[in-house]
């Protein structure tokens, strides 16, 4: 059983996350932890005042000490700066890894036993430093990028063939940036191939807007990146643990020999159940989507010189 969440960062992800939790789900006790020690006092607070709308019994901090999640079952972390206007995925890596570093060790510390989820970008790489750090085993290690990835990807589609999204197939795998691996044979109405329902020219259009889908965001928003949608693809990440779904959901994960790869973190489907991800699946890949991988790995590898 989940009776302990804890969130590292009190901003726009992390703060819309701990409602999401506190409305929809029951646990013991949700920490929200920010070196902003006001920001996250006063998130746990505004939250806690919607209690009777929910008649919630869930204890909710907001603090500056690490010490507030100890014993956690799951610890997201969403510390860090967003993406800004210009700003590339990589342009954060050297700013974000160092705060990875020292969030890994707090971790490490105080909640020994947790799950990690990964909010933080770069995802791929940062998840890396996670992993690495903590050196939990690889189930326990998880990022969120390609779960946010496939769930704009199907937004896309049912924009453009006007099918429901319940009655439409589609993920991305890969890395969470401009590269990902947006392949139309993995899109399917009803086991039917999107083929069927839009031109090569539309497939291509959602292929594109996909991977650019969060820059696309930050240019609107300018000094912001996008909180409503990733915060809800942690949420369901969540909820398929706490009730041990074994759900396939994309996700960021520490390969030990998938796909040919070792010690890198790339995003491919994952069963998430109790455990974290209880298994990697692997997937018949394409000739191009094997050629995309490859280059996925080439920037993974960067992690090495953080």
């Amino acid at each position: 059983m989940v009776s302990k969440i804890a969130l590292v960062g009190a901003g726009a992800v992390g703060s819309t996350l701990a409602f999401h939790l506190f409305s929809r789900l029951s646990f013991k006790e949700i920490a929200v932890v920010d070196i902003a020690a006001g920001l996250a006092k006063g998130v746990g607070l505004d939250i806690e005042d919607t209690r009777s709308f929910f008649n919630s019994s869930t204890k909710i901090t907001g603090t500056d000490d690490f010490c507030a999640i100890a014993n956690s079952d799951i610890v997201v972390v969403t510390a860090g700066i967003a993406r800004k206007e210009g700003m590339s995925r990589q342009d954060l890596l050297k700013i974000n890894a160092k705060v990875a570093k020292d969030v890994s060790l707090q971790i490490k510390k105080h909640a020994p036993q947790a799950i990690v989820i990964v909010v933080t970008n770069p995802v791929d790489l940062i998840t890396c430093i996670f992993a690495r750090e903590t050196g939990f085993e690889r189930g326990r290690v998880l990022g969120m990028g390609p779960s946010l990835d496939s769930a704009r990807l199907l937004n896309l589609l049912h924009e453009a063939c006007k099918i429901s999204t319940s009655s439409l197939e589609a993920f991305t795998f890969g890395l969470h940036n401009n590269d990902m691996i947006v392949s139309s044979e993995r899109m399917r109405a009803k086991g039917e191939s999107i083929n069927k329902f839009l031109n090569k020219e539309a497939i291509k259009k959602i292929q594109d807007k996909t991977s650019l889908r969060g820059g696309e965001i930050v240019s609107f928003l300018k000094n912001k990146s996008a909180s409503f949608a990733p915060s809800v693809s942690v949420f369901r990440l969540i909820e398929a643990i706490c009730e041990d779904k074994k759900e396939i959901i994309p996700v960021c994960a520490l390969l030990q020999g998938e796909y040919g790869l070792s010690n890198l973190c790339v995003g491919v489907p994952c069963m998430i159940s109790r455990k974290g991800i209880e298994r990697v699946i692997e997937i018949e890949l394409s000739e191009q989507e094997k050629e995309k991988l490859k280059k996925a790995v080439e920037l993974v590898k960067e992690i090495s010189n953080v």
